[in-house]
């Protein structure tokens, strides 16, 4: 029995896909079936394993772990962070996204020193890999906590917030739909993505995850997807 079987409820991989993260995967309009880097790698694995895949689509980080952890999915893709090892065991990164701060043209914060001030108040996705790294790192600013990282900007524009954090690539996409936003550079993390099982799993399930990770890199597919999506702020992690 190969690793993939160990995992396979009725010859199907139950595999969490986070539409939350546009990145690495979304619904396709036309379809309403998900698609992207994620999607995609769940695909390889299922057919060089034989398996048929079974999409458990949630919208957000937070429903990702829940799914693994209480074992209603098998597999998942998941920002490396140590508040969910206890629920994740996590592969090698198979690439890394840059989150970083967005403010008001005429904002006084100029790089990145410049954020964690007491009179600052920082907007996050809940739950998101940048709301637990901030919530340890930042030590002055207060965090406001959008319901969801896509509520982000919504939540920033309405209660006159100071900063935004989030996703450089879709930061960009803001600056360009308003000039009377700044970015702030550089990134302030750089988020590594993984792939994920339940930690009560097999050490050979652990290896063939981090085998196929690896395969992939060599392969150039995840470096293939990226270019073809045109993703700023994002590379492939080292084979």
């Amino acid at each position: 029995m190969s690793w993939v079987q160990q995992l396979t409820n009725n010859h199907s991989l139950r595999v969490c896909i986070n539409t939350g993260n546009a990145l690495l995967a979304q619904l396709d309009p036309a379809s309403h079936q998900p698609t992207g880097i994620s999607v995609k790698l769940a695909q390889a694995l299922c057919k060089a394993h034989g398996v048929q895949l079974d999409m458990r689509v949630v919208g957000t980080a937070k429903a990702a772990v829940q799914a693994i952890a209480n074992k209603e999915a098998d597999i998942g893709f998941f920002a490396i962070d140590p508040e969910r090892a206890k629920d994740i065991h996590f592969s090698h990164a198979y690439l890394h996204i840059d989150a970083c701060y967005l403010v008001r043209a005429d904002s006084s914060i100029k790089d990145l020193e410049d954020v964690d001030q007491a009179e600052h108040r920082i907007v996050v996705g809940a739950g998101s890999a940048y709301d637990l790294f901030l919530s340890r790192h930042i030590l002055h600013a207060d965090l406001v906590r959008a319901s969801s990282t896509p509520e982000v900007m919504a939540v920033f524009r309405t209660g006159a917030y100071e900063v935004a954090a989030g996703l450089q690539h879709a930061m960009n996409a803001e600056l360009q739909q308003d000039p009377q936003l700044r970015m702030v550079l550089p990134p302030f993390m750089a988020i590594a993505q993984a792939m994920g099982c339940h930690p009560s799993h097999s050490q050979e399930v652990k290896q063939g995850l981090n085998a196929f990770i690896s395969a992939q890199l060599r392969q150039n597919t995840i470096a293939d997807q990226i270019e073809q999506l045109g993703l700023t702020g994002v590379r492939p992690a080292n084979a």
